[in-house]
């Protein structure tokens, strides 16, 4: 599915623009995405296992702009990007094709300025657009920032998977799972 752009002016004046990302966005979203691993223990990845290459990463970009149940949204600042959302279906069974499952980065230089709430505002409009009934995602539970973000936009937890995430040095993280109906 892709969403038209849409530019929003932050309150310290940087222009941000929200879009699908294109094919040619690619070696951008490898590089985003490389950053945000290396810089964040509140991400499903270690930074050596993000090992894609722009081929992949197009059919990836390509597959969602094509599926109008899958969306990847890009927010756009001075040529560079700087926020990264997306959803697609928990399951393809029909008993599960009400629900979404949703993630959520914004660089941590441009963390606390809105581009967050921006970006999950568009993306639950654009579920709701989709036919979603329900938007779901993870949370490492020490994320408070994020919690709180996603408290505001009236997400709920609905639960915690204890150790749901092991680190490189042995220690653990909790997932705590948190929903918001659409409807």
């Amino acid at each position: 599915m892709k969403i038209e752009a849409i530019e929003h002016k932050l309150q310290d004046g940087t222009i941000v623009q929200l879009r699908s990302l294109e094919n040619t966005d690619a070696p951008l979203a490898i590089a985003y995405v490389a950053t945000m691993y290396s810089s964040s223990r509140f991400l499903a990845r270690e930074i050596e296992e993000w090992v894609i290459t722009v081929d992949e990463e197009t059919a990836w970009i390509e597959k969602a702009n094509s599926d109008d149940k899958r969306v990847i949204i890009g927010a756009m600042s001075g040529g560079q990007l700087i926020g990264l959302c997306d959803f697609a279906p928990v399951a393809s069974m029909k008993r599960m094709a009400h629900r979404a499952q949703c993630g959520l980065s914004v660089a941590p230089e441009f963390q606390h300025k809105g581009i967050g709430t921006l970006l999950m505002q568009t993306l639950l409009q654009t579920a709701r657009q989709a036919g979603y009934e329900q938007m779901e995602l993870e949370v490492v539970s020490l994320n408070h920032k994020a919690i709180d973000l996603y408290k505001k936009l009236n997400f709920s937890k609905c639960g915690t998977i204890e150790y749901g995430m092991k680190y490189k040095d042995g220690t653990y993280g909790d997932l705590d799972i948190m929903m918001h109906r659409l409807v």
